[in-house]
Protein backbone atom coordinates (compact mmCIF):
# COMPACT_ATOMS: atom_id res chain seq x y z
CA UNK A 1 0.00 0.00 0.00
CA UNK A 2 1.57 3.32 -1.04
CA UNK A 3 1.54 6.02 1.24
CA UNK A 4 -0.58 8.98 1.83
CA UNK A 5 0.83 12.36 0.38
CA UNK A 6 -0.76 14.45 2.98
CA UNK A 7 0.80 18.00 1.79
CA UNK A 8 -2.01 16.88 -1.32
CA UNK A 9 -4.37 16.15 0.47
CA UNK A 10 -3.92 19.43 2.42
CA UNK A 11 -3.48 21.56 -0.78
CA UNK A 12 -7.11 19.94 -1.88
CA UNK A 13 -8.87 21.22 1.33
CA UNK A 14 -7.24 24.83 1.05
CA UNK A 15 -8.49 24.88 -2.44
CA UNK A 16 -11.92 23.57 -1.36
CA UNK A 17 -11.62 26.34 1.33
CA UNK A 18 -11.35 29.02 -0.20
CA UNK A 19 -14.14 28.62 -2.65
CA UNK A 20 -16.07 28.61 0.58
CA UNK A 21 -14.37 32.17 1.25
CA UNK A 22 -17.65 34.32 2.70
CA UNK A 23 -19.27 36.50 -0.33
CA UNK A 24 -21.63 39.28 0.08
CA UNK A 25 -24.49 39.73 -2.40
CA UNK A 26 -25.46 42.70 -4.70
CA UNK A 27 -28.61 43.46 -6.85
CA UNK A 28 -27.29 45.70 -9.61
CA UNK A 29 -30.81 48.49 -9.78
CA UNK A 30 -30.86 51.45 -12.04
CA UNK A 31 -32.81 54.46 -10.99
CA UNK A 32 -32.69 57.67 -11.95
CA UNK A 33 -30.77 57.03 -15.00
CA UNK A 34 -28.03 55.46 -12.70
CA UNK A 35 -26.26 52.65 -11.87
CA UNK A 36 -25.99 51.36 -8.17
CA UNK A 37 -25.11 48.00 -6.29
CA UNK A 38 -27.68 47.28 -3.56
CA UNK A 39 -27.33 44.41 -0.68
CA UNK A 40 -29.62 42.13 -1.26
CA UNK A 41 -29.56 41.61 2.78
CA UNK A 42 -30.72 44.87 3.08
CA UNK A 43 -34.01 44.06 0.49
CA UNK A 44 -37.03 42.38 1.97
CA UNK A 45 -38.97 42.12 -1.39
CA UNK A 46 -39.09 43.03 -4.42
CA UNK A 47 -42.86 43.90 -5.85
CA UNK A 48 -44.51 45.72 -8.82
CA UNK A 49 -45.22 48.98 -8.31
CA UNK A 50 -48.69 49.57 -7.13
CA UNK A 51 -51.15 52.48 -6.69
CA UNK A 52 -49.19 55.37 -4.82
CA UNK A 53 -51.26 57.44 -3.08
CA UNK A 54 -49.48 61.28 -2.57
CA UNK A 55 -48.86 62.87 0.96
CA UNK A 56 -49.79 66.33 1.10
CA UNK A 57 -46.52 68.21 2.67
CA UNK A 58 -43.99 65.79 2.58
CA UNK A 59 -41.14 66.30 1.47
CA UNK A 60 -39.33 66.05 -2.29
CA UNK A 61 -38.27 62.44 -1.82
CA UNK A 62 -41.33 61.40 -1.00
CA UNK A 63 -42.94 59.95 -4.05
CA UNK A 64 -46.20 58.62 -1.85
CA UNK A 65 -47.53 55.73 0.07
CA UNK A 66 -48.51 52.48 -0.94
CA UNK A 67 -50.30 49.63 0.62
CA UNK A 68 -48.48 46.42 -0.05
CA UNK A 69 -49.92 43.20 1.01
CA UNK A 70 -51.85 45.11 3.59
CA UNK A 71 -48.70 47.54 5.17
CA UNK A 72 -48.34 50.69 4.34
CA UNK A 73 -45.14 51.66 2.93
CA UNK A 74 -43.47 55.01 2.11
CA UNK A 75 -42.31 55.01 -1.33
CA UNK A 76 -39.22 57.18 -1.70
CA UNK A 77 -37.55 59.00 -4.93
CA UNK A 78 -33.55 57.42 -3.40
CA UNK A 79 -32.23 60.05 -6.78
CA UNK A 80 -33.18 63.20 -5.07
CA UNK A 81 -31.24 62.26 -1.77
CA UNK A 82 -28.33 61.66 -3.45
CA UNK A 83 -28.94 64.46 -5.93
CA UNK A 84 -28.77 62.54 -9.16
CA UNK A 85 -29.65 65.22 -12.09
CA UNK A 86 -32.47 63.21 -13.23
CA UNK A 87 -36.31 62.68 -12.03
CA UNK A 88 -37.99 59.31 -11.75
CA UNK A 89 -38.79 57.48 -14.78
CA UNK A 90 -42.22 57.25 -15.85
CA UNK A 91 -43.58 53.45 -14.47
CA UNK A 92 -42.25 50.71 -17.17
CA UNK A 93 -42.65 46.50 -16.84
CA UNK A 94 -39.53 46.89 -15.60
CA UNK A 95 -40.29 49.23 -12.80
CA UNK A 96 -39.85 47.83 -9.41
CA UNK A 97 -40.16 48.46 -5.54
CA UNK A 98 -37.66 47.87 -3.55
CA UNK A 99 -38.79 47.65 -0.09
CA UNK A 100 -35.74 47.25 2.42
CA UNK A 101 -35.59 45.61 5.82
CA UNK A 102 -35.98 47.88 9.22
CA UNK A 103 -37.30 46.99 12.47
CA UNK A 104 -39.65 49.55 12.39
CA UNK A 105 -40.10 51.83 9.35
CA UNK A 106 -41.42 50.42 6.01
CA UNK A 107 -39.68 52.08 3.03
CA UNK A 108 -39.56 51.43 -0.77
CA UNK A 109 -36.75 52.50 -3.35
CA UNK A 110 -38.74 53.07 -6.90
CA UNK A 111 -36.04 51.54 -9.32
CA UNK A 112 -36.50 51.51 -12.94
CA UNK A 113 -34.93 47.98 -13.28
CA UNK A 114 -33.37 45.28 -11.70
CA UNK A 115 -30.19 43.67 -13.94
CA UNK A 116 -28.16 41.34 -12.46
CA UNK A 117 -27.23 39.68 -8.90
CA UNK A 118 -23.74 39.37 -8.11
CA UNK A 119 -21.92 37.54 -5.62
CA UNK A 120 -18.84 39.35 -4.31
CA UNK A 121 -15.83 38.17 -1.89
CA UNK A 122 -16.21 40.18 1.34
CA UNK A 123 -12.63 40.82 0.94
CA UNK A 124 -13.42 42.90 -2.01
CA UNK A 125 -16.00 45.31 -0.39
CA UNK A 126 -14.98 48.52 0.22
CA UNK A 127 -14.91 49.41 4.27
CA UNK A 128 -15.65 53.22 4.07
CA UNK A 129 -15.75 55.85 1.37
CA UNK A 130 -16.63 58.45 3.18
CA UNK A 131 -19.81 58.99 1.68
CA UNK A 132 -23.00 59.25 3.45
CA UNK A 133 -25.06 57.07 0.71
CA UNK A 134 -22.32 55.57 -0.70
CA UNK A 135 -20.18 52.21 1.26
CA UNK A 136 -17.60 52.48 -2.09
CA UNK A 137 -17.56 51.24 -5.38
CA UNK A 138 -16.56 47.53 -6.51
CA UNK A 139 -15.45 46.81 -10.30
CA UNK A 140 -17.46 44.19 -11.98
CA UNK A 141 -17.75 42.96 -15.27
CA UNK A 142 -15.10 46.23 -16.91
CA UNK A 143 -17.36 48.59 -15.35
CA UNK A 144 -17.10 50.60 -11.45
CA UNK A 145 -20.32 50.52 -9.85
CA UNK A 146 -21.62 52.55 -6.24
CA UNK A 147 -22.53 50.27 -3.50
CA UNK A 148 -25.73 52.05 -1.66
CA UNK A 149 -25.32 52.51 2.24
CA UNK A 150 -29.39 51.81 2.62
CA UNK A 151 -29.02 52.42 6.07
CA UNK A 152 -28.42 56.11 5.42
CA UNK A 153 -31.73 55.98 3.37
CA UNK A 154 -33.36 55.14 7.18
CA UNK A 155 -31.92 58.53 8.51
Amino acid sequence: MAGLDIQAIQDAKDAINEDKAPHAEYMRVAMNGAVFLVAVEAVSNVVRPTIITPVPMAPDHLIGVANIRGQVFCIIDAGKILKLPEAVQEKTPQTRFLLLRHDRVHLGLWVESIAELYSVPLAAVPSDSGDKFIEGSIQVKQELLPIMRVSALFD
